[in-house]
């Protein structure tokens, strides 16, 4: 077994949002991590790659190598999603999170976010993905997905307002959007969505989303 040295020089290696590997890939991945003799490797809470304990000196030739495996990300986009295996590979999955979450990984904003949003989707109502606790969330049900916007975790937790239910994967990415544009717009400088929901407030949320369209 590899002992961790007390240094604590690390890299998170982006582009590997959902956790989603290809067995190749992965192979490869793992075949250059050995080379640089990464004294250990971790799967992080945002279904990413740490890699840690890497000296400084061999930081930047490791990630040089790893970035043909590393997805390019859009600009103004979210900082990353975390979804669960879904229909397609959970039997308790209702809906296909991992489709939905690729769709979302598309979608890039006009202008970049005051700060980390960072988004849930989980394929039931089990929500193994923390949806509630996500700047935007998602879970599925057989009627569709629900949407929960303003959720946080950390220090000063916030559990997420419910916007809408029984969505398809189009309204709901629609939704999403427009909540995020109104964070945009509305929040103040490095504010996550949580302080945002604690000042704006979901009726007012509701009413720019829903009633000024009507």
């Amino acid at each position: 077994m590899s002992t961790l040295t007390a240094q604590k020089n690390y890299s998170v290696v982006p582009g590997l949002n959902m956790g989603i590997f290809e067995p190749r890939d992965f192979a490869e991945i793992l075949g250059i991590i050995s080379k640089y003799e990464v004294p250990l490797t971790k799967i992080t809470g945002a279904q990413r790659l740490a890699l840690l304990g890497v000296d400084d000196d061999q930081m930047k030739s490791l990630q040089a190598e790893l970035k043909p495996f590393i997805r390019e990300t859009g600009k103004n986009t979210v900082t990353y999603v975390q979804a669960c295996p879904g229909s397609q590979w959970c039997r308790y999955g209702k809906q296909d999170a991992l489709a939905l979450g690729k769709k979302l990984e598309k979608i890039s904003f006009n202008e970049p976010f005051t700060a980390k949003v960072k988004v849930g989707i989980s394929g039931c109502r089990m929500c193994c993905t923390e949806p509630y606790l996500r700047d935007v969330g998602l879970f599925g049900s057989n009627r569709g997905w629900t949407l929960v916007f303003g959720g946080n975790g950390g220090s000063h937790p916030r559990i997420g307002d419910v916007i809408a239910k029984n969505l398809t994967d189009d309204e709901a990415l629609d939704l999403l959007q427009k909540c995020l544009t109104i964070y945009q717009q509305e929040s103040r400088p490095t504010q996550r969505s949580a302080r945002f929901m604690e000042r704006f407030g979901i009726e007012e949320l509701r009413k720019r989303l829903f009633e000024e369209q009507e």
